[in-house]
């Protein structure tokens, strides 16, 4: 169960083709999985009497109160969040049946934005599918709860694998495997970066200790080099990231697994010495591969060389969001679960959003989209804007259609580009200069896109995606968009709803700057800023009963609580630079691996000579190795 859902975590989601935000493929595979699991599970206990997936005779695991007011309050801190948040954005009654009456309900909750009613029950979400997902794991005997704790690390290695392979097809489509001197950071599939974060910087510190750890204690032959390549080829996913947080924090994580590995006699599956070798020739290609990416005039040094700079500017970040506590029930109970990016772009000075977009019904049943340009700051006019994927034709120019209206003199920006997500590459744009303001809606707007054509310019860069995008420029303005079509050199329209009638479905608002309305890029400040003291306490809580989880397991030299460790330790650094709470993929992620770490001691040990206990599992030494091995310690 959970192994499949972490194996398609990192590609379960299609935002830049469907435009989904409150939900996204994602929340249907763990709804998915929860109908499943709790339908299997009534039928265990009804008259139908299928046999329960464990041998037959084994009894459940008992669950103790602790669990269980754990969940509870859990489950009470994120509901605490959820209604703060609802009534800090005035969410009432009234409000869903008004939108229910006419209709716009569903539209405008999967397409809303950050700073809307809806994104407190957004990033509430995580939460509630952690919570309805480890009754189903807790429900079986200590044994199958073992084995289904080892399927959710073995499902973090099988995603970390996938993102590997996606890494690696981004970056031979758009700047070259190798190529470490052009400003791009790789995204993979982790399409919540629209509006910048740390999601992929946060996967991967939560899954690459996985990968150092099968090195440690898998077997010789295929698993072993298996675990090896992953290490190597995860290693170079991290370098591509150029996050120097992430570094710092995968890092931090091996040292703590080696130590812990050390003092508590986790001991490679073959022995020390045979190990030591392999270990030896695996740290240095890891050594080679992180000079060749950060030596010389890379794009990493040009990163690591403006770091007190950028700190400097973090901490004045952190401090703009903590001076939005102002009261005594601010600092209790926060803001509200996911009402940062509201109040940091409404109320911090210079903090305002590069622009935002609104959908509307009309009254003759149409929709209308509302592109805004930033409200004060002219220099941000670029860094935000209304998107959507488009195949592109590698020969001619594009042309744009609009009707739209305007109250003011207006500029927009209109482009088509080769574009994965932030960076452009090869373009073909137009300013649509409005030099009156335009009142009728019924007008159409035809301009001719000029710049490079799209002829393949090898193998690689034929297999480019393209990107239609419209900005507004005009700070303070807005252009309410009837229809957007754009014609191909063939004379055809390719845009999908271009008018705009099912919401902003296949649109995508993307930004490419200025970041920081929509992130406290701190994990534990953002806990406290949106969800208060109370909301620190319960997190607080769960990740001191991992810790003890974790250590209970380590004493009981069980494997499982080595990798464990180490995802949590780098999450747990990682955590001090980039936030997750808002991004519910992620952040689920979190959840289930702090929830199942705080299990592991309360596991039965699980002794090798055990039938069956560590199926699957890589073997580990519980006990001194016995002849040539001891005397090579």
């Amino acid at each position: 169960m959970g192994g499949w859902l972490m194996a398609l975590l990192p590609v379960a989601s299609l935002a830049p083709s469907t435009g989904w935000w409150l939900v996204n493929e994602f929340d249907l595979l763990v709804l998915a999985v929860l109908a499943g699991g709790y339908a299997r599970w009534y039928a265990e206990q009804s008259a139908w009497r299928v046999p329960p997936p464990w041998p037959a005779g084994e009894a459940p695991a008992q669950t103790g109160r602790g669990d269980l007011w754990l969940r509870v309050a859990l489950a009470g801190g994120a509901l605490i969040g959820l209604v703060v948040g609802w009534r800090d954005a005035g969410v009432g009654p009234g409000s869903l049946a008004s939108a229910w009456r006419q209709g716009d309900l569903v539209p405008q909750a999967l397409y809303a934005d950050y700073g809307s009613a809806l994104n407190p029950l957004r990033v509430s979400l995580s939460l509630l599918w952690a919570l309805l997902l480890v009754p189903l794991w807790l429900r079986g005997p200590a044994r199958w709860q073992r084995q289904q704790a080892h399927q959710l690390v073995i499902g973090m290695a099988a995603g970390l694998a996938l993102v590997c392979l996606l890494v690696s097809w981004e970056r031979f489509r758009y700047v070259g495997l190798f190529n470490f001197s052009d400003a791009y950071r790789t995204v993979a599939a982790f399409w919540e970066m629209h509006v910048g974060g740390g999601a992929i910087d946060a996967y991967l510190a939560l899954t690459v200790p996985l990968a150092f750890w099968a090195v440690w204690l898998a077997p010789t032959g295929w698993r072993w080099w298996g675990a090896a390549a992953l290490a190597v080829w995860s290693s170079y996913t991290v370098l591509t990231t150029y996050s120097r947080g992430l570094y710092l924090a995968v890092a931090i994580a091996l040292l703590a697994m080696a130590a812990l590995a050390w003092h508590f006699r986790i001991r490679p599956a073959l022995g020390v010495r045979r190990r030591a070798w392999a270990l030896g020739v695996l740290v240095l290609a890891l050594a080679a591969e992180s000079v060749w990416v950060l030596g010389g005039q890379s794009f990493m040094s040009n990163r690591l060389a403006k770091s007190e700079s950028d700190l400097t500017a973090r901490v004045d970040h952190w401090r703009a969001g903590l001076s939005l506590l102002r009261s005594p029930s601010d600092i209790l109970l926060g803001l509200g679960a996911g009402r940062l990016p509201a109040h940091y772009s409404a109320r911090v000075p210079g903090g305002e959003f590069p622009g935002t977009v609104r959908w509307t019904r009309e009254p003759d049943g149409g929709g209308q989209v509302t592109l805004y340009a930033p409200r004060t700051r002219q220099d941000l006019a670029y860094e935000f804007g209304l998107t959507q994927r488009v195949d592109l034709e590698r020969q001619g120019s594009y042309r744009l259609r609009l009707r739209l209206e305007t109250d003011a003199p207006m500029v927009l920006l209109a482009s088509v580009c080769e574009r994965h997500l932030l960076y452009e590459f090869r373009c073909q744009w137009k300013h649509v200069r409005l030099a009156e303001p335009v009142h009728d809606p019924d007008m159409w707007q035809e301009i001719e896109l000029s710049g490079q054509r799209f002829t393949p310019a090898g193998a690689a860069v034929s297999w480019r995606e393209g990107m239609f995008g419209l900005s507004a420029l005009s700070a303070g303005g807005a252009a309410r968009l009837r229809a957007v079509e754009l014609i191909d050199p063939q004379g055809r329209q390719v845009l999908r709803n271009s008018e705009f009638a099912d919401g902003l479905r296949h649109w995508f608002p993307v930004a490419q700057g200025a970041f920081k309305p929509w992130h406290m890029d701190n994990l534990y400040l953002e806990v406290l800023v949106e969800r208060g003291v109370l909301g620190v306490l319960l997190f607080g809580t769960l990740a001191g009963l991992a810790v003890q989880g974790a250590l209970r397991g380590l004493r009981r030299r069980e494997p499982l609580a080595l990798a464990l460790a180490g995802s949590l330790v780098a999450m747990g650094a990682l955590g001090m630079l980039i936030s997750v709470t808002e991004m519910p993929r992620i952040a689920l992620l979190l959840w289930l691996v702090l929830l199942t770490t705080s299990r592991l001691g309360r596991l039965s040990p699980c002794p090798p000579p055990v039938t069956g206990c560590n199926q699957g599992m890589p073997a580990v030494s519980s006990t001194e190795e016995p002849g040539r091995e001891r005397s090579e310690t």
